[in-house]
């Protein structure tokens, strides 16, 4: 439960932050993708639809992507993710087969550039 209401704090935020930071603005001007993010058993997710500077999201995790972040556990993605040090968690739990990604990285790199613009 607390991932998926993380989940969707994060699309209020960065929803929030399309219509009012112009970083973010300015970043998101420059891609049209989709991000999904979800535990591996498909039961929890949320879907992030960046369109030239519009933002969207649904609750979900059964959606087409161009990305995939795949936790094995809501539980581990939650601690992960909000982890003060969240890139060399985010390695370790990929190091130890905890989250994977699917489909175009450099994708994923920007989604986590933006929510970095955001969330400072």
């Amino acid at each position: 439960m607390k991932f998926i209401l993380l989940l969707f704090v994060l699309a209020q935020k960065l929803k929030a932050a399309s219509k009012k930071n112009n970083a973010y603005r300015k970043h998101l001007g420059i891609m049209q993708i989709k991000v999904l993010i979800k535990t591996a058993d498909g039961k929890s997710g949320r879907l992030f639809i960046f369109d030239k500077g519009a933002f969207s999201s649904v609750s979900g995790a059964h959606h087409q992507s161009d990305v995939a972040l795949i936790w094995a556990d809501a539980g581990t993605a939650f601690k992960v993710m909000t982890s003060k040090t969240g890139d060399a968690d985010t390695f370790r739990a990929a190091a130890e087969g905890k989250v994977r990604v699917e489909g175009m990285v450099p994708y994923l790199q920007w989604f986590t550039d933006g929510v970095k613009l955001v969330m400072g």
